[in-house]
């Protein structure tokens, strides 16, 4: 009976190993965030020319607008959007036509492994934040020759999920968002749309200071 015992503990032992054995370890994900975060060496800040093609709906009201202005960045996490205009959903996520990495500080990341994504092979990252917030998960999907993120899918409580999509071009050395197309699904306020984001004219390093990123009260 004891050696029936052990065996069912060793078997239950060897099942969880196995359970965790496709996550690799946040060393790799580490590796290649320093990657994805040394892709533009020497840029500080950017602003580009932003036109945006919406098409959106608040319960039944359809909302298609086409806007055009601004969007800013500033290394490492500062983004604003200038649109006239525009509706409260895309406002509140001017960094949803940016890009940045998540804090592992804040978040626990594993590498689930590579896949292709638009012919190009990629590596697929999971991230479950540490502490409760609105956000419930987050998936990146990292080019494994570029370190470009090509996707990211960011699930939110209540059901809400923002997919952006990018493609990427380069400009004076720089690799820079050429188009992206965006989803935004929050049941919860009864909003589902897309977005699809051009840019063009790009200036680097124009020195934009911080408090123009600051909100206004």
């Amino acid at each position: 009976m004891k050696k029936l015992c052990r065996s069912l503990a060793a078997l239950a032992l060897a099942v969880i190993c196995l359970g965790v054995l496709p996550a690799r370890a946040d060393s790799e994900v580490e590796e290649i965030f320093a990657k994805v975060n040394s892709l533009n060496p020497g840029l500080v800040d950017y602003q580009a020319a932003l036109n945006l093609d919406v098409h959106a709906k608040w319960a039944f009201i359809p909302y298609n607008p086409k806007l055009a202005g601004h969007y800013y960045y500033k290394q490492p996490d500062k983004h604003k959007l200038v649109l006239e205009e525009a509706p409260s959903f895309i406002k509140d996520q001017p960094s949803a036509f940016g890009f940045h990495l998540p804090s592992l500080q804040k978040y626990n990341a594993t590498v689930t492994g590579t896949s292709k994504l638009n012919g190009r092979e990629v590596y697929e990252i999971t991230l479950l934040p540490k502490q409760q917030n609105s956000i419930t998960s987050m998936q990146l999907w990292v080019d494994c020759e570029n370190y470009t993120v090509p996707r990211q899918i960011t699930n939110y409580k209540d059901n809400g999920k923002l997919t952006v999509n990018a493609t990427y071009t380069t400009i004076e050395d720089y690799w820079v968002f050429e188009r992206m197309y965006c989803e935004f699904s929050f049941p919860k306020v009864k909003v589902q749309a897309t977005a699809t984001a051009t840019y063009s004219n790009y200036k680097f390093n124009q020195g934009i200071p911080d408090s123009f990123f600051e909100k206004k009260k």
